[in-house]
């Protein structure tokens, strides 16, 4: 890895008698939907010293207002709205070292799907499908309540050793919870179409390290998609 990265802990100072107290629900509402949309704004605003920055850092929503943060260049506090911890991110890894891992990701499956008969290209496209609902689609409809979780389990194994293999390590322990499909549009838009839905499934185990450079490029790129609304952070430590 030779670009320099940046780990942050970011909590937003919303407490009792802190800056934004007073609009604390406003800005962590109990609803997930509202939360994840208005967290990934608030994340934002420790990177808005450059107006024509794209969004290059990954980050993790850990409740309460607290976010971890990975990123290329450190994260700006002007306002003094977080309490902001950073330090440069330079893990030393070998090959077969073992690592403790937490990843929340939204992790998905290309499918190819033929364009319309009507359109003008007749190639074929691929389209980002959730592994869950992929492998659902699988089963009998009368099979896919009971076997619903065994799906959550299988899927987020399966894509966790793809991962894997790409981006230099071997999944010796896994656990997967939480798979939760959320609403990521805009709530301020009132056409359903415009509406956005993302599943986050939590990872956590232990990772034994094959190719510490691939595995270090990948970990600054991050896993699955939805990158923007707090998915591929994988959060790592000494097995």
């Amino acid at each position: 890895m030779s670009a320099r990265l940046y780990l942050s802990r970011a909590r937003l100072r919303a407490g009792h008698g802190e800056a934004l107290s007073s609009i604390a629900p406003i800005l962590l509402p109990e609803d997930d939907a509202r939360r994840v949309g208005l967290a990934h704004r608030l994340v934002w605003l420790l990177f808005q010293g450059r107006p024509d920055a794209e969004r290059d850092f990954l980050w993790r929503d850990e409740g309460d207002g607290h976010y971890m943060i990975l990123s290329p260049r450190p994260p700006q506090n002007p306002n003094d709205l977080f309490d902001l911890g950073t330090k440069p991110f330079e893990p030393e890894l070998s090959v077969g070292d073992d690592l403790r891992f937490m990843l929340r990701a939204n992790p998905t499956v290309a499918r190819k799907t033929t364009l319309p008969p009507d359109a003008r290209a007749t190639r074929s496209r691929g389209k980002r499908i959730d592994v869950v609902m992929d492998s659902l689609s699988k089963l009998p409809k009368s099979e896919r309540a009971r076997q619903r979780d065994y799906c959550v389990s299988e899927a987020g194994r399966q894509w966790l050793g793809e991962q894997g293999i790409r981006a230099g390590f071997e999944v010796l322990s896994l656990q997967t919870s939480g798979y939760s499909p959320t609403d990521v549009s805009d709530h301020e838009r009132r056409d359903r179409r415009d509406r956005a839905t993302v599943s986050f499934m939590e990872f956590s185990g232990v990772i034994r390290v094959s190719d510490p450079a691939t595995f270090l490029t990948k970990l600054a790129k991050g896993f699955g998609s939805a990158k923007a609304f707090g998915g591929g952070l994988m959060l790592i430590r000494r097995a």
